[in-house]
């Protein structure tokens, strides 16, 4: 291959003979993939300079010491017997060594692929306000089920955990007397914010207006469990009746009895509830529980009435009202990290493909921050994470071209649209079986996350294990978003609204939930000025509510659809192990358990490599490389491919595998 060398020394250029460049003979340039990929580029680190280009660089060296400035470039000859660029590099003065004859410096490949490798796993912080779409999230939480357990206010009895008796002090001649049943709120799980309950505790008193133990802040419906025995004690010689009274006050002070148990004096067993009621309540509706005692006459005296094993909670589902959330597009995040890499500086572009998955085209990223509701708030993230998340979530893949980074599925990389034929034109064949493309495992989905609530064993949004049925290694595939699509921590984070002071250890965190400004309803199409969470085109079960859960798009069958060509290389089945949470749902028919079947793979676990006579390197990404050996064909694309561009030694080859077919 025919080359000119271009030094260029403080802005001025030199065309200099090969005879200045001591080692041109090992000048190197290759295309190669990192992974399933786009290509990069990749060219020789030193270079080693004698004669005029000695004397330009040491010059400039002792002039401008680490302020010099030098580059080199390569051109090489075209079929129409004119130069083109092949490549250029700046030349990095903090590396330069001298001898009296030569002088050798590293060159500093500051391409956009070079640029990304250097600064890919800094993790920059951004503000939400500087980012952020013009449209806000319109979150609309989903429903949770919570509990609010109350314990009875009796005296303890010794060596007798279970039992417990309440003191019936008449202080004055009664025929009957009664009191709120004590009651204590004792632990639970309360709605953050947006509660539409408030309870209380109740202590024992005997008065008209009875001591509620929870009222409606809003209509609820709720459900009274409570279990347990009771009776009138056996030395009580005046008691003859106790009744337990459940009963409702309306807001303007009406009381109402809803139902009634009673104990009798004399009876052989104790009195045994066991009950599950549903109540709808009103706002500012309450209720109450009374212990009414009657006599057999009228007297002054003291009795106990017992209690074994109580148990009393309400229970409820419930729904926070809609909040607004700060929202910011996947592109918007990818722009601002290639500037941060860029040193601050436009330059780099960035690019994703449209119309390829509805998931990532109605994706809106959420900063733990934001869902909080704090002031300022902060996005923290780092281009590894998003290029993981993107891969892992969608199947895409960044593929640079010139300045602009572009985000594609995976797929498209390897097509057979293109096919480059070098038939036998060849030497140095060798094909074998690359095993670090051999999976045994695949873990799939997303970091467990660990909540102090019964609601999370609702999530399913966490890793599941499928085994392939492979047992020649123990390599494990690793399909985990660094972002959270997580319902129940959205939920949980956005109920600490308000407590901006305190700190949690997932306000780093970054979410992403599937929202779009233009939904489809019955037909038609209805557009707001906010982003709107799509539920619908995702049929659920299998949750505590199908109807308002959302992200059921972004689930595990959903992250293995979108790797299916990439898991095709090395599996045609995985089968369910296991799962991290809710492994019991089912998404469009499709279970968490069922096995995953993979029709074909984008290239095979093969790898080959030769060495051809023709010394063009293929120009574009997706070309398909075929080549016949021993009556098979190989077909496969672009894994490396280098060339010495100086000694005509043809380019070297090496291909991932699609497929061997016979001639």
């Amino acid at each position: 291959m025919l080359c000119k060398y271009v030094l260029t020394v403080d802005s001025i250029s030199y065309d200099i003979p090969k005879s200045c460049i001591q080692n041109w003979d090992e000048i190197k340039f290759s295309r190669k993939r990192s992974g399933l990929e786009g290509i990069t580029r990749t060219f020789t680190s030193k270079f080693q300079f004698v004669g005029e280009a000695y004397d330009l660089i040491l010059e400039e060296y002792l002039s401008k010491y680490l302020a010099s400035n030098a580059s080199i470039t390569v051109y090489t000859i075209t079929n129409s017997h004119t130069y083109e660029e092949f490549f250029s590099c700046r030349l990095d003065f903090g590396s330069l060594t001298y001898d009296g004859n030569t002088v050798s410096i590293n060159s500093i490949d500051d391409s956009v692929a070079n640029i990304i490798k250097a600064n890919k796993g800094t993790q920059y912080e951004y503000s939400v306000d500087e980012i952020k779409d013009v449209y806000q999230l319109y979150y609309d939480s989903v429903s949770m089920n919570y509990s609010q357990p109350h314990t009875l206010g009796g005296n303890t009895v010794e060596n007798d955990a279970s039992l417990q008796y309440i003191v019936i002090d008449k202080g004055i001649y009664v025929e009957a007397i009664t009191y709120s049943l004590p009651l204590y709120i004792s632990g639970g799980e309360l709605p953050s914010r947006d509660s539409p309950l408030e309870f209380y505790d109740a202590p024992q008193e005997s008065k008209d207006d009875p001591n509620v133990f929870v009222k409606a802040l809003s209509d609820i419906d709720i459900v009274l469990n409570f279990s347990f025995e009771y009776y009138i004690s056996y030395s009580d010689a005046y008691t003859t009746k106790a009744e337990i009274v459940l009963g409702g006050r309306y807001e303007d002070g009406r009381l109402v009895e809803l139902k009634r148990w009673g104990y009798n004096k004399g009876d052989v067993t104790p009195s045994n509830l066991n009950e599950s009621i549903k109540i709808h309540l009103t706002k500012g509706q309450a209720l109450f529980f009374d212990l009414k005692v009657t006599f057999n006459r009228v007297n002054a005296s003291t009795g106990n009435i017992y209690f074994r094993n109580f148990k009393f909670e309400t229970r409820f589902t419930s729904r926070a009202n809609p909040i607004y959330v700060d929202a910011i597009r996947p592109i918007d995040v990818l722009n601002r990290l290639l500037k941060s890499m860029n040193g601050g500086n436009e330059g780099i572009y960035g690019e994703i493909a449209s119309g390829a998955d509805e998931r990532l085209d109605n994706c809106v990223i959420l900063a733990a921050e934001s869902i909080r509701g704090i002031p300022q708030a902060k996005l923290y993230t780092s281009y590894t994470k998003f290029k993981n998340w993107m891969e892992t979530v969608f199947g895409f893949v960044p593929v640079i071209n010139g300045v602009t980074v572009f985000f594609k599925h995976r797929d498209k990389l390897f097509s057979d649209n293109n096919v480059k034929d070098l038939n036998s034109s060849f030497s140095s064949f060798e094909y074998k079986v690359d095993s670090s493309r051999i999976y045994s495992l695949v873990r799939v989905g997303y970091d467990k996350q660990d909540y102090e609530s019964m609601n999370g064993r609702d999530e399913f949004r966490f890793t599941t294990e499928y085994t392939t049925g492979i047992d020649i290694t123990d390599n494990v595939l690793e399909l985990i978003s660094p972002y959270r699509a997580d319902v129940y921590g959205i939920e949980f984070l956005s109920q600490k609204r308000g407590q901006d002071t305190t700190d949690s250890e997932s306000d780093n965190d970054v979410f992403f939930v599937c929202a779009s400004t233009t939904l489809h309803d019955n037909g038609g199409v209805q557009t707001y000025k906010e982003y709107r969470l799509i539920r619908s085109g995702w049929e659920i079960s299998g949750v505590l509510d199908p109807e308002t859960m959302f992200n059921t798009m972004y689930w595990q069958g959903g992250i293995l659809q979108a790797n299916a060509g990439y898991i095709g290389m090395f599996t045609k089945k995985l089968s369910y192990s296991s799962s991290d949470g809710n492994s019991d749902v089912v998404v469009n028919g499709i279970g968490m358990k069922d096995d995953f079947n993979v029709e074909s793979g984008i290239i095979t676990c093969g790898d080959v490599s030769f060495t051809t006579y023709n010394e063009d390197i293929p120009p574009t990404d997706d070309e398909t490389i075929k080549i016949l050996k021993d009556d098979l064909v190989y077909e496969g694309y672009i894994k490396e491919v280098s060339s010495t561009i100086e000694r005509n030694e043809g380019v070297k080859y090496d291909l991932f595998v699609r497929s061997i077919t016979k001639a």
